[in-house]
């Protein structure tokens, strides 16, 4: 996978903080084999430890705004594969732990599987709290963002530039949707991307929109203060718990 840009790395939300970035999920997923390993021996099972990065950058907003960087664009075209979202440390643990599962057996999965859970309920241990509105407020901010009139203004700057190049598309996400089907991606297709990325940055139009989204997201987060500081006490929380689990292995 192509590198991030700075751009891409930079697409970085009010929101964001409020989720656990990838390094930490990372020691969580470290702190359930902590907990699993002893589980699963007494079960009359080994559980193989995943080796882990010290440091696992998250850039998960990378796409959020579509196709933005030209090398994906001539690479991918609007078929952006998903391993774009993280990183080749978070991807390599993944690997690592979908390698193990599959070397289980039948019966030693369905062990792994109890632990697995058991473990889950030690991590979660005062740290519970819905993330449902969140999600709700992530739609909601990125489409009320899409309606703003300097976005709109944007947009339609945007399409102009495109009809110049010879694409006629009223927005963004209209040409996204249409080559976001399955399949390889045909010439005409990154034709359209790269022009995509072109006009998108003479346009300035993910700038905008990029403020326009913050600056409703910290509105929100001022609105409902507790809910949000509910988020972040349940996560310090999860991550105690990990480290504590983490100290005893």
């Amino acid at each position: 996978m192509p590198a991030p840009t700075a751009e891409a790395r930079d697409i970085v939300f009010p929101f964001d903080s409020y989720e656990l970035p990838d390094d930490d999920i990372i020691k969580t997923y470290a702190a359930t084999d902590a907990l699993v390993r002893p589980c699963m021996r007494e079960k009359g099972h080994e559980w193989g430890l995943i080796k882990t990065p010290e440091n696992a950058p998250s850039w998960r907003n990378r796409l959020h705004f579509g196709v933005v960087e030209p090398d994906v664009a001539r690479r991918f075209g609007y078929h952006a594969p998903a391993e774009l979202l993280s990183s080749p440390e978070y991807r390599g643990v993944v690997r690592q732990m979908n390698g193990r599962l599959a070397s289980l057996s039948k019966d030693a999965a369905s062990h792994a599987a109890d632990c697995q859970k058991e473990a889950g309920q030690t991590l979660t241990r005062g740290a519970k709290t819905s993330f449902a509105k969140l999600n709700d407020l992530k739609s909601s901010t990125f489409d009320a963002a899409k309606r703003d009139h300097n976005v709109k203004d944007a947009t339609n700057r945007w399409s102009a530039c495109m009809k110049a190049a010879g694409f006629d598309y009223t927005t963004p996400w209209a040409a996204a949707r249409k080559w976001g089907a399955k399949g390889d991606p045909t010439k005409r297709e990154i034709a359209t991307a790269v022009s995509d990325v072109r006009c998108k940055k003479k346009t300035g139009i993910v700038a905008i929109w990029f403020s326009t989204e913050k600056r409703l997201e910290e509105k929100e987060i001022s609105k409902d203060e507790s809910y949000f500081n509910n988020l972040k006490n349940a996560n310090a929380h999860y991550l105690h718990n990990a480290r504590m689990a983490l100290s005893k292995e």
